[in-house]
């Protein structure tokens, strides 16, 4: 008799239960199937149903949904999950499954899950933050007022000593200001910030040194950069406001969940440490480090057998290995001279290994494993390396591009090498609105915006180029309130006051343009790498096709028309 093959039998079993169902279902022995129970297509004999459908198509962007009609894009979303089962009917067909390195892959990002589930549900879902913590934090950390103060900018700490020792024999801080600091626009003002200023809106090193002072104080010197330089200032609080805890509850609640957490964290894992007991063995770890000391190749891959097995860690029920360490370090992008150290690898098994192990090991006691939801991102996961391995494995392994190919793509795709649209400018990031109104009427009286960026820029790093910006649409996010309104004014204006984050800018439009990249050795590579990209591309869908000729599939049009061209 002859046997039929294993994968043989795989196909068999699922069609001859297809066609039981379909002669229950015709014979009137059986009720309908439920909605979400009805197959629209097979592949290789397993069934894709209505359900199955609706949770792919909800992965999918409705605009990478192609068709003019309902039905239209629903049948390019079911051949795109035709194309799916086919790839992974192919990889169980191959057992690519059994690959170490995608196996190695999936158990990390499993191991992730588990851990991130375990610190979720026993650290942060139990951490609670009262209405009484919250009004406590809000006056604890002085954002419950507003402040209005006075600067006076020098150049030395000596100085600021002076002028701290001024004021405490009576001198008016104000008429210090304006005799004496740096910062001229606000020392005009008697030292005045201009306006009302949230804990939260002031650099950090000022408002620590500030909101904890009362109307009329005076802080200590504060030194910090300004226009390139090492200066120092001294503040006088000249005002305050009330403010409701609704100005910075976002803040407060944050500042307060984190410490809860990481007090929560640390009283976790020492009490998993007290139940575990991890013990730690100096001689193997001495091992490690001369081992990788001496090696010049990967450690992963050359770890010597008396490594690989002993433990560098015990607890119980359990060991942290070298090859467990040394995979570990490497998920973490450890360097291999990092081994080499023993202080460094104690420093990183204590705070970084062990944990993970030990709320690992409590995870899966407590059968978290098992979670739905975990399951179903691990089976996601599972999916997804496979098919990029078959894809890498027999279309992107196999696809080249020569000089030729990448000159004639860079000549018949110019709007691939041309940059997007530039706008250069130079920006004067002023403190006050009052000093951007006096710089913009500088600069259209013509004086040169450059050195007044020098000068009084505010813009971190701005200083060392003299206030020169590009605004591209790469660069938009860091120039948020300038950037729309720079693209719109002709070459050789003047935009602003715009009051943005960090002050008021003012800024001179000096160029636009769009520039196509020469051919070089750059824009050669990136033509290279369009060329591999587009072959790809057409390589992959030959190969699917390819597994279209080889597994049997079947669409059901009845049920496509009846289904597909309703709303879900």
């Amino acid at each position: 008799m002859t046997s039929t093959p294993p994968f043989q039998c795989k196909r068999i079993l699922p069609l001859l239960s297809l066609s039981a169902l379909f002669l229950t279902f015709c014979s009137g022995q059986s009720e309908q199937p439920e909605r979400q129970d009805i197959i629209l297509a097979t592949v290789a004999g397993a069934p894709i149903t209505l359900s199955a459908f609706t949770e792919f198509s909800a992965l999918i962007p409705e605009g990478m949904k192609k068709g003019d009609t309902l039905l239209d894009k629903n049948r390019h979303v079911l051949n795109s999950l035709i194309d799916k089962r086919l790839l992974l009917a192919e990889a169980e067909a191959i057992q690519l499954a059994d690959d170490p390195a995608l196996q190695a892959k999936l158990a990390f990002f499993a191991k992730n899950l588990l851990l991130n589930l375990y610190t979720h549900r026993e650290i942060s879902q139990k951490i609670v933050v009262t209405d009484a913590e919250m009004e406590a934090h809000y006056r604890a950390t002085h954002r419950d007022r507003a402040l209005r103060f006075s600067g006076i900018m020098l150049e030395t700490r000596e100085e600021a000593e002076e002028i701290l020792q001024a004021v405490a024999d009576g001198a008016q801080f104000m008429e210090l200001a304006k005799g004496r600091s740096l910062h001229r626009d606000s020392g005009e003002q008697g030292g005045d910030v201009g306006s009302y200023k949230l804990k939260d809106k002031v650099l950090p090193s000022i408002a620590e040194a500030i909101f904890s002072l009362a109307v009329g104080e005076v802080s200590e010197p504060i030194r910090f950069q300004f226009a390139g330089k090492t200066h120092y200032t001294v503040f006088q609080v000249t005002d305050e406001m009330p403010l409701p805890l609704a100005a910075s509850e976002h803040k407060v609640r944050e500042e307060i969940f984190g410490r809860k957490r990481t007090a929560r964290y640390q009283a976790l894992l020492d009490s998993l440490k007290g139940a575990y007991g991890p013990e730690l063995y100096p001689e193997q770890i001495r091992h490690l480090n001369q081992h990788s000391q001496q090696t010049e190749s990967d450690l992963i891959y050359d770890l010597p057998a008396a490594l690989t097995d002993k433990p560098l860690v015990s607890f119980r029920g359990g060991q942290i290995n070298g090859h467990d360490f040394v995979q570990m370090a490497r998920e973490m992008r450890i360097g291999q001279s990092a081994l080499a150290d023993s202080t460094r690898v104690v420093f990183l098994l204590e705070t970084a290994i062990i944990p993970a192990f030990l709320f690992v090991a409590e995870a899966r006691a407590h059968g978290l494993e098992e979670d739905s939801k975990l399951q179903q991102r691990i089976r996601d996961k599972r999916d997804d390396l496979l098919l990029n391995a078959l894809r890498q494995r027999y279309v992107d392994q196999h696809v080249t591009s020569t000089p030729e190919e990448a000159r004639a793509f860079y000549d018949s795709h110019p709007e691939k090498f041309t940059a997007p649209l530039t706008t250069e400018v130079v920006e004067i990031l002023a403190s006050s609105d009052s000093l951007a109104q006096r710089l913009k009427r500088e600069i259209l009286a013509g004086a040169d915006p450059a050195p007044l960026a020098q000068a009084y820029t505010l813009r971190p790093g701005a200083d060392h180029h003299d206030g020169y910006l590009i605004l591209t649409p790469y660069t938009k996010v860091y120039y948020q309130g300038i950037y729309d309104l720079a693209h719109s004014l002709p070459v050789g204006q003047v935009g602003g006051p715009v009051q943005v984050q960090g002050g008021h800018s003012v800024f001179k439009v000096l160029d636009r343009h769009q520039k196509k990249h020469p051919y070089d050795a750059t824009s050669r590579r990136r033509a290279m790498a369009y060329v591999k990209i587009d072959k790809s591309k057409r390589g992959y869908v030959r190969y699917v096709r390819g597994l279209r000729e080889q597994y049997p599939v079947e669409e059901f049009a009845d049920a496509l028309e009846r289904v597909l061209s309703e709303p879900n």
